[in-house]
């Protein structure tokens, strides 16, 4: 079976318009699947209709089977308009095992489909991830073993590189005349995390946030894909400063419920402190003030009371504060999202126990 990627697959096809007899599609970002159905669609050259664009869900209410689907694929024929692309949405995992029937039709098929139809199958499930990793390795297997054939191309949407999806946002936006920074990139990626994929959901806000200047800076990026302001981090340190856990566990719930994931949260603070790290070790080497703040990309108007907080930091503290929240993010990467919740509401009690 032919493999591709979401990426070399739709550069293909932007290309060259030929379109696979059968596609598989799986995988944890299944909104990568979306794009590629519509960009198939697209490259079928005719306007859609209910004739030529059918999809059919198997989620445990269907009416149909996957007898009803291949001789849906095989009443196409050459006359533009009577080609068709036939989505087939499995939304249960019940449905992945193919039962002795559907095998056989499928065989069948696949022994010679119809070069007029592309059958698109379509695995889209309400899974978590490492739910999802565990599928992968049972019946998505058996599933790719069922469809095996020369015809059939198979595309895993997890297989995305981040410099695949840092060109992909690039172009895209190039196309639209909007220049993005490589530090606004390198934001975007650093609150996306495990999500960086999902970023392309996006792009339709960042396009219009861009429709006045045509640029995206890094200052743009956290209101924009979070949709929570800075300043809500900024208040976050300054909690953390004052060794308020009052103050310090709402802010955090605020982020929380805005969507803003734990890995952003983590790597902020570490982002944070290796900065007052830094200053500290440059204010004993005499560089002066105006040149940390360049180095350490502190804004000018928030410099001096960052430079106070750092004269007024025990180099003993800030050694501690770093070893908790390195321990805090690899915790958060080895035990998952709601570990790393808990333990970010706890970061405070241990700050404060180091006092």
């Amino acid at each position: 079976m032919p493999e591709s990627t979401f990426f070399s697959f739709l550069g293909r096809l932007q290309a060259e318009r030929k379109l696979p007899p059968l596609l598989l599609l799986y995988g944890f970002n299944e909104f990568l699947g979306e794009i590629l159905i519509s960009e198939v669609g697209r490259a079928l050259g005719h306007p859609r209709s209910e004739f030529n664009f059918k999809r059919y869900y198997f989620d445990g209410d269907e009416e149909c089977g996957w007898e009803d689907v291949l001789g849906e694929a095989d009443s196409s024929s050459f006359f533009i308009g009577a080609q068709k692309i036939i989505t087939v949405a499995i939304r249960d995992v019940k449905k992945i095992a193919l039962g002795s029937v559907a095998k056989k039709v499928l065989a069948a098929y696949l022994r010679k489909p119809n070069p007029h139809t592309t059958l698109i199958v379509f695995v889209s499930l309400d899974l978590s991830r490492d739910d999802y990793k565990q599928l992968k390795k049972e019946k998505l297997l058996r599933l790719k073993e069922n469809l095996e054939s020369s015809h059939t191309v198979s595309i895993d949407l997890d297989r995305t590189s981040e410099a695949e999806i840092r060109a992909f946002i690039k172009q895209h936006l190039k196309e639209r005349k909007i220049a993005i920074s490589a530090g606004a990139i390198e934001r975007i990626q650093e609150i996306m995390a495990d999500d960086f994929p999902a970023i392309l959901q996006q792009l339709p806000k960042l396009e219009a946030a861009a429709a006045g200047t045509q640029t995206i800076g890094s200052d743009d990026v956290d209101e924009l894909i979070t949709g929570v302001n800075s300043h809500s981090i900024w208040d976050l340190t300054e909690a953390i400063e004052r060794e308020d856990a009052a103050a310090y566990l709402d802010i955090l719930k605020y982020l929380f419920i805005n969507g803003v994931k734990p890995s952003f949260i983590i790597g902020t603070l570490i982002s944070y402190y290796h900065k007052i790290y830094t200053a500290k070790f440059l204010l004993k080497r005499r560089f002066p003030v105006a040149d940390i703040g360049k180095v350490l990309q502190q804004p000018p108007f928030i410099l001096n009371k960052f430079i106070a907080l750092v004269k007024n930091f025990p180099d003993p503290k800030i050694r501690e504060v770093l070893r908790l929240i390195y321990r805090l993010d690899y915790e958060s990467k080895t035990s998952g999202e709601d570990s790393a919740r808990i333990s970010l509401q706890n970061f405070i009690f241990q700050v404060k126990a180091l006092a």
